[in-house]
C-alpha cells in the first residue's frame, strides 16, 4: 500500500478516543506476479489510480483473501 502524506505528521493523522483518522489518501496494488528484481536501491511500481485503499477497497480484498482468491 501507498500512502500520501503531507510535510507535517499532525496535518495526516488525528487519534481521539472516538476515532483514528488518516488525512489524505492511499492506493494499493498487489506485487504477485511481477518479476523479481535485482535493484536494492529503488524499484518503480505502477499502481492504478482507481486503486483508492478505503472501506470499501478494504472489505473486497479481504473477502478475497478469505474466498482463496489472488490480489
Amino acid at each position: 500500500m501507498i500512502v500520501l502524506v503531507p510535510d507535517s505528521q499532525e496535518d495526516w493523522l488525528r487519534q481521539s478516543q472516538q476515532e483514528l483518522s488518516l488525512r489524505y489518501c492511499g492506493y494499493w496494488a498487489s506485487l504477485r506476479g511481477l518479476p523479481p528484481t535485482q535493484n536494492q536501491n529503488t524499484v518503480t511500481v505502477q499502481i492504478p489510480i482507481q486503486n483508492i485503499f478505503n472501506t470499501d477497497a478494504l472489505k473486497t480484498l479481504m473477502q478475497r483473501i478469505e474466498s482463496g482468491e489472488l490480489l
